[in-house]
């Protein structure tokens, strides 16, 4: 598979700056997957006119395979390393998707898409996996998934126009308000809408005889610490303050998300904070005893999670690996697909109709695609607005309430408080003061919404 020669440079929407220099063309003849991506131009590049700050290229990861049970769902899905350039995309028989494939089916489904999402052998991917496989099968629309464990590697192909969807966790807030490792020159407050918002549960899990037996048993032990992945750091801070412990309470020991599984079956943590349902933790349970610390349903203890992490609710969780029959209670919150706000109304339309009605090829797919049921996801905007394309099909529905209007609009002011605000801010402020610098503009501009419980 070769790259294909990108599209022209052209001028940012937004801010009226050229975007990053294109990569130069390779002698390949192979086109670019979608030509509607490669003319987006890349948003919230470098400052205006500087030609230093051209956007990274990583390099190619090798294609992925799913472990486990999962791999037969998976077998017609090319899954694709992270590249920021435009390489060909391979359908289910293995041959790439030609320009004259482009475009859209009668019914407005893309016939080939890319989404992003997180790294094989989480249960985030395997649904996805799942849902990708129904419409390559059914519709013929070819899905290509980007896997990768840090919320900027699942934002960068969406932002420079390679993917049309991220699956993201909190980082979709972050890169809307502009926090942490997007409060930056590079990047700052970006224009994200949500359009598919199934929930998911992320446990705390323990060895059988490691003596944990409440999240308060965490003092002392060695617990996953999560710098470059904020998302899940925050959640980790949250769940200490659950059980009235901080950070200087436990071990805390550097891991990526995805290698914790292989890390704790080895020695090397004596907790993990994963998927209930992910392949991994299964194979994991296969070589030891493994079992789920509770979340006893503290109305205070919860509050106090929520101060880091307030997309997060605890809520029943069953059927998991090591409960036989039991039910627990775990940090739940939506793993949302995600889009920019400009994307197609009618593709997003498409898709979230396709993901309604196709919901009985993939419901039973995995352990967790049950929870990508229509009538059981909670549509009231939380902390990002819902795109377009989605309130259409809510409306025909008769979901969507002046309630879910008034909160969505909320979120897209407070959203166009913060683009307008960040110019100056990072125009005035020297980079190492940008992070304090924009929390107090955006406490006194644009405060917070209350979450909606």
């Amino acid at each position: 598979m070769t790259c294909a020669a990108p599209a022209p440079a052209t001028a940012c929407r937004r801010c009226a700056r050229p975007a990053a220099r294109p990569t130069p063309p390779s002698s390949s003849s192979s086109t670019d997957l979608s030509r509607r991506a490669s003319h987006r131009p890349t948003r919230g590049a470098a400052p205006r006119g500087d030609p230093r700050r051209p956007h990274p290229t990583p390099a190619r990861r090798p294609t992925l395979t799913h472990p486990h049970r999962i791999r037969r769902t998976l077998a017609g899905i090319a899954v694709a390393a992270l590249a920021l350039t435009g390489c060909g995309e391979i359908t289910s028989s293995g041959t790439p998707v030609t320009e004259s494939q482009a475009g859209h089916h009668a019914n407005g489904l893309p016939k080939a898409t890319v989404w992003t999402g997180y790294g094989v052998g989480t249960s985030n991917y395997s649904e996805q996996a799942a849902v990708a496989e129904a419409l390559i099968k059914e519709y013929d629309t070819q899905v290509r998934i980007l896997g990768s464990d840090t919320g900027v590697g699942r934002l960068t192909p969406l932002r420079t126009g390679q993917a049309q969807t991220a699956r993201l966790s909190d980082e979709a807030f972050y890169a809307f308000e502009g926090k942490y490792e997007f409060v930056s020159p590079d990047w700052g407050p970006q224009d994200l809408r949500t359009y598919w918002t199934p929930p998911t549960t992320v446990a705390v899990g323990v060895a059988g005889n490691s003596g944990i037996e409440t999240l308060a048993d965490l003092e002392g032990k060695r617990v996953p610490w999560m710098a470059a992945n904020p998302s899940s750091q925050e959640k980790i801070m949250g769940i200490l303050a659950y059980a009235g412990l901080t950070p200087d309470d436990v071990v805390k020991v550097p891991v990526e998300y995805g290698a914790q599984p292989e890390m704790f079956k080895n020695g090397g943590l004596d907790m993990v904070y994963f998927g209930a349902q992910s392949s991994a933790i299964i194979e994991v349970a296969t070589q030891m005893d493994y079992r789920w610390v509770d979340f006893d349903g503290d109305a205070e203890a919860e509050k106090r999670l929520q101060e880091y992490a307030p997309s997060v609710v605890i809520e029943e969780f069953e059927s998991a690996v090591g409960m036989e029959d039991t039910v627990k209670h775990g940090p739940t919150y939506a793993i949302q697909m995600t889009t920019y706000a400009d994307f197609s109304v009618d593709e997003v339309y498409a898709m979230v109709k396709t993901f309604h009605e196709a919901y009985p090829l993939y419901a039973d797919a995995t352990a967790t695609t049950k929870d990508w049921k229509f009538e059981d996801i909670d549509w009231m905007p939380m902390v990002l607005p819902h795109h377009d394309g989605l309130v259409k099909y809510l409306e025909e529905q008769g979901l969507w309430t002046p309630e879910h209007e008034e909160r969505n609009q909320l979120l897209i002011e407070r959203g166009e408080t913060l683009r307008a605000g960040w110019p100056e801010v990072l125009e005035t402020t020297p980079e190492d003061e940008l992070a304090e610098t924009w929390e107090q503009w955006k406490a006194e501009h644009a405060p917070h919404i209350p979450r909606e419980d």
